[in-house]
């Protein structure tokens, strides 16, 4: 798991900057999770500053950059469409992006989605991770 923070580093953009994807994420309070949400964003570290609120901790489990806003709405569309029966549907404060899926589970079936609509794979938090694991000489 990875911060927006870390994401921003890893492209090297800075806080105003956009990247456009699609996300798998949840927050985690002394150890307990939360349900897992799947959204669409433009920045990666807003993302981060407004679900970690309150002693929360958030993590992206993954994070698909795609080309555009228009790609993220597209994705999201078939996603909600798709994945109806997953959606948690009484959730608090009217979230509407919480899904009974796993993290890993909700990743990837939003990778197999993305390949499926013909857009580019390309999952920043795997780069970071498989970057920890194995740094570059």
């Amino acid at each position: 798991m990875v911060t927006g923070h870390e994401i921003h580093e890893w492209l090297g953009i800075t806080s105003t900057q956009d990247a456009h994807g699609v996300y798998v994420g949840f927050q985690e309070i002394r150890s307990h999770r939360a349900p897992t949400k799947v959204g669409r964003s433009k920045n990666a570290q807003a993302i981060q500053r407004g679900r970690a609120q309150g002693g929360a901790n958030w993590w992206f489990a993954s994070y698909f950059l795609l080309p555009n806003r228009e790609c993220t709405q597209f994705v999201e569309r078939e996603w909600k469409q798709q994945f109806k029966s997953q959606n948690i549907v009484k959730a608090e404060q009217r979230q509407t992006e919480l899904y009974y899926l796993s993290p890993d589970d909700a990743t990837a079936e939003l990778e197999a989605l993305i390949r499926s609509l013909g857009l580019p794979i390309r999952d920043l938090v795997d780069e970071i991770l498989e970057n920890c694991l194995h740094p570059a000489a």
